[in-house]
């Protein structure tokens, strides 16, 4: 079996055991988003996301949280291009969020991907976010890209709602 063949169910069951296992159950805090990714050339798809947030400490006027996370960018049937954007990617990534008490969030992640698209086309993945949240709802932009590491790097920018429990 190729090693890349590992990779995504590695990393799921890595991140199922950090839901489960790495923190007590009241102090755990999870996000489900969706949203929707545009490319240069007009092509739309749907983007899903799951997070655990574990507070990791207060300072300031805000909350900084671990951000453990898998993103499912869907692939595009579009004949009308020269990007291939057909084959679904799955990103796995780890990083922090800072949320101001008065509603703005920012993130940074890296994470790794399985699945391959000229859009989202080789290892590390970087993920950006900026948002608002207002007490359960979450509305964010946010961009994944490998940042030149692998050509073509196109990256992947959307749009996402989140719901938090």
């Amino acid at each position: 079996m190729h090693l890349r063949a590992l990779r995504a169910p590695v990393a799921a069951l890595s991140l199922l055991l950090g839901f489960g296992l790495a923190a007590p159950a009241s102090s755990q805090n999870f996000e489900i988003a969706g949203g929707v990714a545009k490319k240069h050339e007009g092509e739309t798809t749907e983007v899903f996301s799951a997070h655990w947030l574990p507070e990791l400490r207060r300072f300031g006027n805000g909350t900084l949280r671990a951000d453990v996370a898998v993103y499912r960018v869907q692939g595009r049937d579009v004949r009308d291009t020269a990007w291939r954007l057909s084959e679904n990617v799955n990103v796995f990534g780890a990083g922090a969020r800072w949320e101001h008490d008065r509603g703005l969030l920012l993130g940074f992640a890296v994470g790794v991907q399985d699945g391959y698209t000229d859009a989202l086309s080789g290892d590390p993945q970087f993920i950006s976010q900026i948002g608002w949240r207002w007490n359960w709802l979450t509305l964010s932009v946010r961009h994944i890209s490998n940042a030149g590491f692998e050509s073509p790097n196109q990256g992947e920018s959307f749009v996402m709602l989140g719901a938090r429990f």
